[in-house]
């Protein structure tokens, strides 16, 4: 039983009491690994599907704030979208029947980067240059998807150990990560900061626009701590960090450690990225990423190349959620008594009039290039230099004809490419039909080189990959982007519907997509439900229930077909399931498998003992407690 956290308060909320419990019907939380400010994490077991994750539940007192209710799904919406080994994957968000919001993740083994310098107090650069790399390359993949994390700390690197001995650096929480629209400005709303105040980047402390160069700073802040043994600023409270962070250059890295200055390469890597001013940074994640792999030349070891998948049921040991951002605790010194070497930042009038006029001019700098965008005049500019042209040409009539022959031979080859162009789906469809699979997959995928952002060829190029063995998982990330382009249809529905029945790697990514559809793939995935393998079917339901769609199935009937399967865990399932359900229509049934039990001879005398089948033992409490609620309702 789930208690209701409409009922729970923040003091009187114990995580512990919900080991045991099952959210949703299908995460069955097994044991409490650690609590934060946010809510807790569970190690739990996926019921349906038979696979051990971790679970993040919300504190059930902040479920009424909005925006902390939208931070928790954006940070699953975002994460899901992000595939990389070293960001963590995020499977499923919801909410449960009784109001818990959860939010499931892969399963991890390892140690924070925190924990780990909390024990350690620093690392030496051959063991420290390695995780910096990691951490660019996620940060490569994000901000290829123009997501910028904002809120990078040691807390959120997690240093997973994988079963075949390989060390992986996971990012954790995208919680108060931003999409950036290529568009629109990316600054947050005026006078707001937003992060963690220790690793704070200065256009971020200044409330100013923000883009994946805040990412860069906050790793350069992170690496200056791992390689020193403490952060650069000595704050006396968390405004004074913020106001460093915008105005005070950082001691150098080789004056607090002298036996870094052998690597000059790292000292000076370390130094730009925590530069101030933007354009002083590296441009981009790669170019940090490759600048740290040549730091400290042959001690660099690249990590090893990644396993296919971690191995389900491994323990995790999460780092605890963020602190508040008021919440500071500077790490210890090197030798574990206080830090000298660097003075606090004073909070003084003049340093805080520096900050807000720091703020301000940020305001002033983007408020000014926004008016100097609207006020041009590129009309006026373009008839001027239209009438120089002119002029020019008229005294030059053989490079006046040459011209026009250019432009008309590239209006030529523009039609013919258009036409081209128009007609490769057809070509591609008429392949298809005929069965040449090989044909068709390298035409499609020549045609996207020059036109990536066309639905239609993605989404033929699925159907293709689906028709050719082996290729069912490139044909799902074929639909996924079909899908985000505005092009998917019916057959795209059915084969990823069909897909549930497939492996189960396969089956989970074509259900993830299917549930990321929606009410559109609802007709695909209710047809699955009625034919097919039991595990097709067991997902299909398992899915029109995330979709609050199982009510539109005969329920009764679709999870008593299950129970006469030769799958043990087809048929535990559907006996638990129709136990929750709790219709008696599915008594008989139930009662039918409960009776189920193998014979066998024991002893010298051959004696006989009966033992219940797989699912009988379940199918006996889902007939107990169908009953006592019906002997309840009777009362």
């Amino acid at each position: 039983m789930v208690a209701h956290p409409s009922t729970e308060s923040a003091a009187s909320w114990d995580p512990r009491a919900l080991v045991g419990s099952t959210l949703d019907g299908r995460y069955e939380l097994t044991a409490h690994l650690a609590t934060g400010g946010m809510g807790a994490v569970f190690r739990a077991r996926h019921v349906p599907l038979r696979k051990d994750v971790a679970v993040k539940v919300m504190r059930p007192d902040l479920t009424a704030a909005k925006d902390l209710v939208e931070r928790f799904r954006q940070e699953a919406e975002i994460a899901a979208r992000l595939e990389h080994e070293n960001i963590v994957r995020v499977t499923d968000f919801g909410r449960s029947p009784e109001g818990y919001l959860f939010l499931v993740m892969e399963l991890l083994e390892g140690e924070s980067l925190f924990d780990r310098l909390r024990r350690e107090v620093l690392l030496p650069p051959e063991e420290a240059v390695p995780i910096f790399w990691q951490i660019c390359s996620a940060l490569e993949a994000a901000h290829a998807l123009n997501v910028v994390h904002r809120d990078l700390k040691p807390e959120n690197v997690f240093l997973a150990h994988l079963t075949d001995g390989r060390e992986v650096v996971k990012i954790l929480d995208f919680g108060i990560a931003k999409f950036l629209e290529p568009t629109s400005s990316s600054s947050t709303a005026a006078g707001m900061v937003v992060g963690t105040p220790e690793y704070l980047s200065p256009e971020q402390a200044v409330g100013g626009a923000v883009d994946g160069r805040a990412d860069l700073y906050s790793v350069g802040i992170i690496a200056w701590r791992t390689l020193v043994g403490r952060h650069p600023f000595l704050p006396n409270e968390p405004r004074a960090l913020i106001m460093a962070h915008a105005l005070q250059a950082l001691p150098p890295i080789s004056d607090e450690r002298p036996e870094l200055s052998v690597f000059p390469s790292l000292v000076a890597v370390v130094t730009r990225a925590c530069a101030k001013e933007l354009t002083d940074r590296h441009a981009n994640a790669t170019a940090l990423k490759t600048d740290f792999a040549s730091s400290i030349g042959p001690l660099f070891v690249p990590p090893l190349p990644a396993a296919p998948t971690l191995t389900p049921g491994r323990p995790i040991t999460l780092p605890p959620m963020p602190r508040a951002a008021l919440d500071l605790q500077p790490p210890t010194g090197l030798g574990g008594g206080s830090e000298t070497s660097t003075p606090a930042v004073e909070h003084s009038p003049t340093l805080e009039r520096q900050f807000h006029f720091a703020r301000l001019r940020a305001y002033g700098r983007q408020s000014w290039e926004s008016v100097l965008a609207l006020v041009a005049d590129p009309l006026a500019r373009g008839k001027a230099a239209l009438a120089a042209g002119s002029a020019w040409l008229v005294r030059r009539p053989a490079v006046g004809y040459a011209l026009l022959a250019v432009v008309v031979l590239g209006l030529g080859t523009w039609l013919v490419v258009s036409v081209r162009h128009g007609r490769v789906p057809a070509e591609a469809r008429a392949l298809l039909e005929d069965g040449k699979l090989t044909e068709a997959r390298d035409l499609l995928r020549h045609e996207l080189v020059h036109s990536p952002e066309k639905g239609e060829l993605q989404l033929l190029l699925g159907h293709v990959l689906h028709r050719t063995t082996g290729q069912a998982g490139a044909a799902i990330d074929a639909y996924a982007t079909a899908h985000t382009l505005g092009g998917i249809d019916d057959d795209a529905l059915a084969n990823l519907a069909a897909d549930l029945g497939q492996d189960r790697a396969t089956a989970d990514r074509a259900g993830h997509l299917l549930a990321r559809i929606g009410d559109r793939a609802l007709p695909a995935i209710l047809s699955a439900t009625r034919e097919g393998p039991p595990a097709r079917r067991l997902r299909a339901l398992s899915l029109a229930r995330d979709l609050g769609a199982e009510e539109r199935v005969d329920r009764v009937a679709a999870y008593s077909a299950l129970l006469k399967d030769s799958d043990c865990e087809v048929r535990r399932a559907a006996a638990r399931r129709l136990g929750e359900i709790g219709d008696p229509a599915a008594l008989p049934a139930l009662r039918e498998t409960a009776k189920g039990y193998r014979e066998t001879k024991s002893g010298i005398f051959g004696r006989v003992q009966r033992t219940p089948l797989c699912g009988a033992t379940d199918a006996a409490e889902a007939v107990r407690r169908i009953e006592a609620a019906r002997g309840a309702a009777g009362r």
